[in-house]
């Protein structure tokens, strides 16, 4: 029966369609009215901050035009402006006046001061000012607005600094972005001009004033003047500046219209994704506006977490729902489930399973009848198993008898040279290890350790570097963390066999065997052999590599029934780790030549979990 037509499967869908809407529904007009909540909260605090930071740059500016009255505070200044350059104490009092409003201003970058009855200009940068004699005050200092019906007073937008004609007091002075205020200096009460001044400020007030209204890792700030031209900007980037100028620029033009005033203009607007929020000072001479943008991410941020919140609630609702609708499904469906399952489990192949049902119904009396179908099943598969285990038994011992006479003619050939070149004590050591050897061989175990076998592979190298003498160099490199895996006993020295069967005794000059394990993985290890004996001919190494490939794919031994007696050692080795390795985690040989000269075997094992 499919699952999608279970009674458990219908009453959980009608549970969660039933949780599911209802709470999608109220989270969806909780994020809703969360976000209008929040919009108009924010809207509101950041008008009073946007409010209060006019004020403070209406006060700024108000100091600074407040600090440039002292031309007119000091009596002997209007008159010391038609004396220089040629009297020096009317010069003095007139740098000690501009010094005055100098200290009065902490932000004044540098002061210029031209007049027009002496044709001089004044330029203070530095505690040492700059004077020459001109005819008329420089361009940038007056920009047209010296004329009758200008103003005497006006601020003029962000721009770079300049000299204002004077020469540099050196190339490496950066230019940097002031704001000036500019006056013209009256013969009062006459309208005659006497001169002008400009005095450069730095940006440091306004960005202090500024930094207090936003986050600069979120939002933006931007303070522009009457023409839509930024004075300042806060760090943080922020696409859409041309609209943002355009847009405000009608917010303004229509709040201006819709008052039938001048008067300060505030407001907001949304674009681009962000919500601006703009106040316009009241300063009479610096017609600027505060602009503040917060994306909507940031916005709604808490808006989001609320909703984060909500849905969190909601999931544990659901899990709650759930949980109480499989409690009950339980109730209903639970004996026939769990007589589903036990099938399952015996198709799956475990056949053995434990079938309990105390249910006295018709299920119930099923599931006992199903249970002792079983058993009977498992009978009859015990006894072919068992008979099975034995022939493997049989077949694994004969191919571990295989590899005796082989290692005793080699290792007894060997103690049998060394007999005749060294006296008895030594024989007697020899003997030992070979006593040692032996031992381990004929050894009940078909599994050991890797630790239990590279001891064993020790003992073998040390009588063949007894027969090799300085022909022969040996080199052991096991990963403490690989001794401890399973593999079958005599499972390395075959593989060493090979070299002194093949190479050891034909090849020149001195021989070379190493041997290492790694661990590749957490489950596999990784045991290497090499030599710097004679390749493996190229048809015979196909021949093997065939072979070995027929082994890792074939599912049982049949395949090498056949082989021929060749290369007994691999193949007693690989027939050895298929009977021991579970099915699904086979070992792999494999072997290969190396240059210019020399054979590689690699052994990858599965360590268990």
């Amino acid at each position: 029966m499919s699952k999608y037509y279970s009674i458990r499967t219908k009453l959980i869908a009608f549970m969660l369609i039933a949780t599911t809407l209802p709470l999608l529904a109220s989270i969806s007009m909780s994020f809703i009215q969360t976000k209008t909540a929040l919009r108009e909260q924010a809207v509101a605090e950041n008008k009073r901050l946007i409010y209060q930071a006019s004020t403070n740059l209406n006060n700024y500016v108000d100091n600074v035009a407040r600090a440039s009255l002292a031309v007119y505070s000091d009596p002997n200044f209007l008159r010391n402006l038609a004396k220089i350059p040629g009297d020096y104490r009317a010069v003095a009092e007139v740098y000690t006046t501009l010094q005055t409003i100098r200290s009065a201003v902490p932000d004044v970058f540098q002061l210029y001061l031209h007049s027009f009855a002496a044709n001089q200009s004044t330029l203070i940068m530095s505690p040492f000012p700059k004077r020459e004699e001109r005819k008329q005050a420089y361009s940038d200092a007056l920009h047209g607005k010296t004329g009758g019906e200008s103003p005497d007073i006006w601020v003029e937008s962000a721009h770079m600094s300049h000299t204002y004609g004077f020469k540099a007091a050196s190339a490496d002075d950066p230019a940097r972005t002031v704001i000036t205020l500019h006056r013209v200096i009256k013969d009062v009460p006459s309208t005659e001009r006497l001169g002008v001044l400009a005095i450069d400020l730095n940006m440091n007030t306004i960005a202090a004033i500024c930094s207090r209204l936003y986050d600069p890792e979120k939002e933006q700030i931007y303070v522009v003047d009457g023409q839509n031209q930024i004075i300042y900007q806060g760090r943080s980037e922020v696409s859409g500046t041309d609209q943002l100028r355009q847009e405000a620029s009608r917010e303004l033009d229509a709040a201006r219209t819709g008052t039938g005033t001048s008067s300060t203009a505030a407001g907001h607007f949304e674009q681009e994704h962000s919500m601006y929020v703009y106040q316009q000072m009241g300063s009479t001479f610096a017609d600027w506006t505060i602009i503040k943008q917060i994306p909507n991410e940031t916005l709604y941020a808490r808006a989001t977490t609320l909703t984060w919140n909500n849905a969190m609630i909601a999931i544990a609702a659901l899990l709650l729902v759930i949980v109480a609708t499989l409690f009950i499904s339980i109730r209903i469906t639970g004996p026939l489930k769990q007589l589903m399952r036990y099938m399952n489990q015996i198709q799956a192949g475990r056949l053995h399973v434990d079938i309990r049902l105390k249910s006295q119904d018709e299920i119930g009396v099923l599931a006992r009848h199903f249970r002792d179908m079983m058993d009977t099943v498992n009978n009859l598969i015990l006894r072919e198993y068992r008979l099975e285990i034995a022939n493997k038994t049989n077949q694994l011992k004969a191919l571990q008898a295989q590899i005796h006479p082989h290692f005793l003619y080699n290792t007894l050939q060997s103690i049998g040279t060394l007999a005749l070149q060294h006296q008895g004590q030594r024989v007697y050591v020899l003997l030992s290890s070979l006593s040692k050897m032996l031992r381990y061989s004929m050894r009940d175990q078909t599994r050991v350790t890797l630790r239990e076998e590279a001891e064993h592979a020790r003992l073998y190298l040390e009588l063949q570097q007894e027969r090799f003498g300085d022909r022969l160099e040996v080199q052991l490199d096991f990963a403490e963390d690989t001794l401890r895996t399973e593999l079958p006993r005599m499972t390395l020295q075959p593989l060493i066999e090979n070299y002194f069967k093949h190479g050891a005794d034909i090849q020149p000059g001195k021989g070379f065997i190493r041997i290492s394990s790694r661990r590749t993985s957490d489950h596999w290890i990784e045991i290497q052999l090499e030599n710097n004996g004679p390749p493996i001919p190229e048809e015979k190494l196909s021949e093997i590599q065939g072979w070995l490939s027929l082994i890792h794919t074939s599912s049982g031994l049949a395949a090498q029934d056949s082989d021929p007696s060749e290369s007994i050692g691999l193949r007693n080795v690989m027939r050895r780790l298929q009977l021991n390795s579970p099915p699904e985690h086979t070992a792999m040989l494999e072997i290969s030549n190396l240059e210019p000269h020399g054979v590689m075997i690699k052994l990858n094992i599965y360590a268990g979990e």
